[in-house]
């Protein structure tokens, strides 16, 4: 009698573990896609930071000119800026239509009272508003200095 011979039909175990890790490497990467997604969006920063800032006091003692200059550092737009000198009244800032994106920086210029002193620091108070109503508030010290 003959034996007779039955031979199996499958993929080779180096293919089978080729598939599974590939579809290990897939499902990982959803994962991930999904979970930074989700972190981005819960993560959203209201920041605003200043990157200039000068009081500038003329020569005959007349005249003091501020001016700042600041920077949306956070990742929403800014629909309202706001910025006080020491005493003086809050100002609106004009922001480029849209409002201010990330990234972005919008400057500030006015004259102001003359009762600086030479050499004394002064707070600025900057207040923004964002596009999803949220708000950020910072300050910052400015030197008076004459021109």
């Amino acid at each position: 009698m003959k034996a007779i011979a039955k031979r199996s039909r499958g993929i080779s175990p180096l293919i089978a573990t080729i598939i599974l890790i590939a579809i290990t490497v897939v499902g990982g990467l959803l994962v991930y896609s999904i979970f930074t997604s989700t972190s981005n969006t819960m993560s959203a920063k209201a920041l605003v930071s200043v990157e200039t800032a000068d009081l500038v006091k003329s020569s005959d003692g007349q005249q003091v000119q501020f001016s700042i200059v600041v920077k949306n550092t956070g990742n929403k737009p800014i629909q309202d800026l706001k910025v006080q000198l020491a005493s003086e009244n809050e100002a609106n800032v004009t922001l480029p239509a849209g409002g201010l994106q990330p990234g972005q920086s919008v400057a500030y210029s006015a004259e102001v009272g003359n009762e600086y002193v030479v050499g004394n620091t002064y707070t600025v108070v900057i207040k923004a508003t964002f596009s999803d109503g949220s708000s950020f508030i910072t300050t910052a010290g400015v030197m008076c200095r004459f021109a």
